[in-house]
Protein backbone atom coordinates (compact mmCIF):
# COMPACT_ATOMS: atom_id res chain seq x y z
CA UNK A 1 0.00 0.00 0.00
CA UNK A 2 2.20 1.97 -0.19
CA UNK A 3 5.31 2.43 -0.28
CA UNK A 4 7.93 4.55 -1.58
CA UNK A 5 10.32 7.14 -1.37
CA UNK A 6 12.67 9.88 -2.81
CA UNK A 7 16.03 10.73 -1.65
CA UNK A 8 16.73 14.45 -2.41
CA UNK A 9 20.17 16.17 -3.03
CA UNK A 10 22.19 18.92 -4.20
CA UNK A 11 22.22 19.28 -7.82
CA UNK A 12 25.36 18.47 -8.93
CA UNK A 13 27.19 19.99 -12.31
CA UNK A 14 26.71 17.73 -15.77
CA UNK A 15 26.76 17.90 -19.37
CA UNK A 16 23.71 15.88 -19.21
CA UNK A 17 20.14 16.99 -19.79
CA UNK A 18 18.50 18.02 -16.33
CA UNK A 19 15.77 15.08 -15.62
CA UNK A 20 11.94 15.92 -15.96
CA UNK A 21 9.03 15.11 -13.96
CA UNK A 22 7.36 11.89 -14.51
CA UNK A 23 4.07 12.31 -15.81
CA UNK A 24 1.00 9.86 -13.97
CA UNK A 25 0.70 6.29 -15.58
CA UNK A 26 4.41 6.57 -17.35
CA UNK A 27 7.58 4.75 -16.41
CA UNK A 28 9.77 6.34 -13.67
CA UNK A 29 12.40 5.82 -11.80
CA UNK A 30 11.85 3.90 -8.29
CA UNK A 31 13.81 5.65 -5.55
CA UNK A 32 15.19 3.46 -2.79
CA UNK A 33 13.99 4.05 0.82
CA UNK A 34 13.29 3.03 4.38
CA UNK A 35 10.15 3.88 6.19
CA UNK A 36 8.84 3.82 9.62
CA UNK A 37 5.14 3.43 9.69
CA UNK A 38 3.35 5.17 11.74
CA UNK A 39 0.46 4.26 14.24
CA UNK A 40 -2.29 6.38 12.92
CA UNK A 41 -2.38 4.17 10.09
CA UNK A 42 -5.61 1.82 9.82
CA UNK A 43 -7.38 -0.89 7.72
CA UNK A 44 -10.76 -0.52 7.33
CA UNK A 45 -12.53 -3.93 6.53
CA UNK A 46 -16.27 -3.80 4.76
CA UNK A 47 -18.84 -6.83 4.77
CA UNK A 48 -22.27 -6.31 3.35
CA UNK A 49 -25.16 -7.89 5.34
CA UNK A 50 -28.67 -7.92 5.72
CA UNK A 51 -29.59 -7.84 9.37
CA UNK A 52 -33.15 -8.98 11.15
CA UNK A 53 -35.62 -6.10 11.27
CA UNK A 54 -33.96 -3.72 8.75
CA UNK A 55 -35.10 -3.26 5.21
CA UNK A 56 -32.66 -2.73 3.18
CA UNK A 57 -29.09 -4.78 4.08
CA UNK A 58 -26.07 -2.43 4.27
CA UNK A 59 -21.89 -2.61 5.04
CA UNK A 60 -20.55 -3.71 7.79
CA UNK A 61 -17.33 -1.65 8.80
CA UNK A 62 -15.00 -3.07 11.42
CA UNK A 63 -11.56 -0.47 11.59
CA UNK A 64 -8.67 -2.20 12.82
CA UNK A 65 -5.44 0.35 14.38
CA UNK A 66 -2.67 -0.62 16.16
CA UNK A 67 -0.53 -0.15 12.99
CA UNK A 68 3.56 -1.13 13.85
CA UNK A 69 6.35 -2.02 11.51
CA UNK A 70 8.93 -0.66 8.47
CA UNK A 71 9.76 -1.37 4.78
CA UNK A 72 12.97 -0.59 2.77
CA UNK A 73 12.30 -0.68 -0.74
CA UNK A 74 14.95 -1.32 -3.40
CA UNK A 75 15.97 1.06 -6.62
CA UNK A 76 14.54 -1.73 -8.68
CA UNK A 77 10.93 -1.45 -7.14
CA UNK A 78 11.38 -5.00 -5.45
CA UNK A 79 11.27 -4.71 -1.17
CA UNK A 80 14.06 -6.13 1.42
CA UNK A 81 12.68 -9.69 2.80
CA UNK A 82 12.15 -7.57 6.27
CA UNK A 83 9.61 -5.37 5.10
CA UNK A 84 6.42 -5.90 7.00
CA UNK A 85 3.49 -4.19 8.12
CA UNK A 86 1.36 -5.51 11.13
CA UNK A 87 -2.38 -4.25 12.50
CA UNK A 88 -3.18 -5.09 15.69
CA UNK A 89 -6.82 -7.32 14.82
CA UNK A 90 -7.84 -7.03 18.67
CA UNK A 91 -8.27 -3.49 18.14
CA UNK A 92 -10.98 -3.63 15.59
CA UNK A 93 -14.44 -1.53 16.30
CA UNK A 94 -17.58 -1.03 14.85
CA UNK A 95 -20.49 0.51 15.54
CA UNK A 96 -21.90 -2.94 17.10
CA UNK A 97 -19.95 -4.34 20.54
CA UNK A 98 -21.78 -7.47 19.91
CA UNK A 99 -20.41 -7.91 16.06
CA UNK A 100 -17.13 -6.81 17.62
CA UNK A 101 -17.24 -9.42 20.17
CA UNK A 102 -18.05 -12.61 17.88
CA UNK A 103 -15.87 -11.28 14.92
CA UNK A 104 -12.66 -11.46 17.11
CA UNK A 105 -13.17 -14.17 19.00
CA UNK A 106 -15.41 -16.74 16.53
CA UNK A 107 -14.42 -15.79 12.60
CA UNK A 108 -10.81 -14.23 13.69
CA UNK A 109 -10.02 -16.13 16.73
CA UNK A 110 -7.81 -12.93 17.61
CA UNK A 111 -6.31 -14.74 21.08
CA UNK A 112 -4.83 -17.01 18.81
CA UNK A 113 -4.27 -14.72 15.60
CA UNK A 114 -3.78 -11.49 16.99
CA UNK A 115 -2.22 -9.53 13.73
CA UNK A 116 -2.62 -8.85 10.31
CA UNK A 117 0.59 -8.72 8.50
CA UNK A 118 1.57 -7.94 5.17
CA UNK A 119 4.71 -8.28 3.75
CA UNK A 120 5.50 -6.42 0.36
CA UNK A 121 7.01 -7.59 -2.63
CA UNK A 122 7.45 -5.55 -5.41
CA UNK A 123 5.51 -2.39 -6.67
CA UNK A 124 5.16 -1.38 -10.46
CA UNK A 125 4.34 2.29 -11.54
CA UNK A 126 5.77 5.47 -11.03
CA UNK A 127 7.07 7.28 -7.97
CA UNK A 128 7.65 11.10 -7.86
CA UNK A 129 10.27 12.78 -5.97
CA UNK A 130 7.30 14.59 -4.26
CA UNK A 131 3.59 14.83 -5.07
CA UNK A 132 1.36 12.27 -5.51
CA UNK A 133 1.44 9.48 -7.37
CA UNK A 134 -0.61 6.22 -8.38
CA UNK A 135 1.11 2.11 -8.36
CA UNK A 136 0.29 -1.24 -7.68
CA UNK A 137 1.56 -3.27 -4.61
CA UNK A 138 1.92 -6.68 -4.96
CA UNK A 139 2.59 -8.73 -1.54
CA UNK A 140 1.74 -11.19 0.96
CA UNK A 141 -0.84 -10.96 3.52
CA UNK A 142 -1.13 -13.41 6.29
CA UNK A 143 -4.92 -12.99 8.60
CA UNK A 144 -5.73 -15.81 10.90
CA UNK A 145 -2.84 -17.87 10.52
CA UNK A 146 -3.30 -18.16 6.98
CA UNK A 147 -0.62 -16.47 4.30
CA UNK A 148 -2.22 -15.29 0.29
CA UNK A 149 -0.46 -13.36 -2.26
CA UNK A 150 -2.58 -10.02 -2.65
CA UNK A 151 -2.30 -7.02 -4.52
CA UNK A 152 -3.64 -3.17 -3.68
CA UNK A 153 -4.18 -0.09 -5.94
CA UNK A 154 -2.29 2.65 -4.73
CA UNK A 155 -2.98 6.51 -4.34
CA UNK A 156 -0.32 7.87 -2.54
CA UNK A 157 1.87 11.10 -1.87
CA UNK A 158 4.93 12.45 -0.56
CA UNK A 159 5.65 15.32 1.06
CA UNK A 160 9.38 15.56 2.55
CA UNK A 161 10.11 12.88 4.60
CA UNK A 162 6.23 12.21 4.88
CA UNK A 163 4.53 9.13 2.93
CA UNK A 164 0.83 9.11 2.33
CA UNK A 165 -1.09 6.66 1.04
CA UNK A 166 -4.74 4.68 0.27
CA UNK A 167 -4.29 0.91 -0.65
CA UNK A 168 -7.10 -0.88 -1.97
CA UNK A 169 -7.42 -4.45 -2.62
CA UNK A 170 -7.67 -5.62 -5.80
CA UNK A 171 -9.16 -8.13 -6.55
CA UNK A 172 -11.57 -8.48 -2.80
CA UNK A 173 -11.10 -11.49 -0.68
CA UNK A 174 -13.10 -14.29 0.90
CA UNK A 175 -13.68 -15.68 3.95
CA UNK A 176 -11.99 -18.98 3.10
CA UNK A 177 -8.77 -17.28 1.36
CA UNK A 178 -7.50 -17.16 5.02
CA UNK A 179 -9.49 -19.99 6.39
CA UNK A 180 -12.15 -19.08 8.00
CA UNK A 181 -15.82 -19.20 7.94
CA UNK A 182 -18.64 -16.53 6.87
CA UNK A 183 -19.84 -15.38 9.81
CA UNK A 184 -23.37 -17.16 10.68
CA UNK A 185 -25.34 -15.27 13.71
CA UNK A 186 -28.86 -16.80 13.97
CA UNK A 187 -31.62 -14.19 14.85
CA UNK A 188 -29.00 -10.97 14.61
CA UNK A 189 -27.53 -11.65 10.42
CA UNK A 190 -30.04 -13.06 7.57
CA UNK A 191 -27.50 -13.10 4.85
CA UNK A 192 -24.14 -11.82 4.38
CA UNK A 193 -21.93 -11.20 1.33
CA UNK A 194 -18.19 -13.56 0.71
CA UNK A 195 -16.76 -10.67 -0.19
CA UNK A 196 -14.17 -8.41 1.92
CA UNK A 197 -13.26 -5.14 1.00
CA UNK A 198 -10.22 -3.75 2.58
CA UNK A 199 -8.51 -0.41 2.62
CA UNK A 200 -4.94 0.13 4.34
CA UNK A 201 -4.44 4.31 4.90
CA UNK A 202 -0.94 4.04 5.79
CA UNK A 203 1.07 6.89 7.03
CA UNK A 204 5.29 6.66 7.39
CA UNK A 205 8.06 8.59 7.44
CA UNK A 206 11.43 7.84 5.91
CA UNK A 207 13.95 7.03 8.31
CA UNK A 208 17.51 8.58 8.01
Amino acid sequence: MLFVAACGGAATPSTAPAPTATAPGTAGPVAQGTWSVGDTSKATVRVREQLVGVSAPSDAVLVATGATGSFTLNVDGTFTSDSKISFDLTTLTSDQRDRDRFIKMDTLRTSQFPKAELVPTKISGTVPASGDFTLTLSGKVTIHGTTKDVTFDVLGKRDGANLTATATANPTWRFADFGMTAPSVPFRVVSLVDEIKVVVDLVATAKG
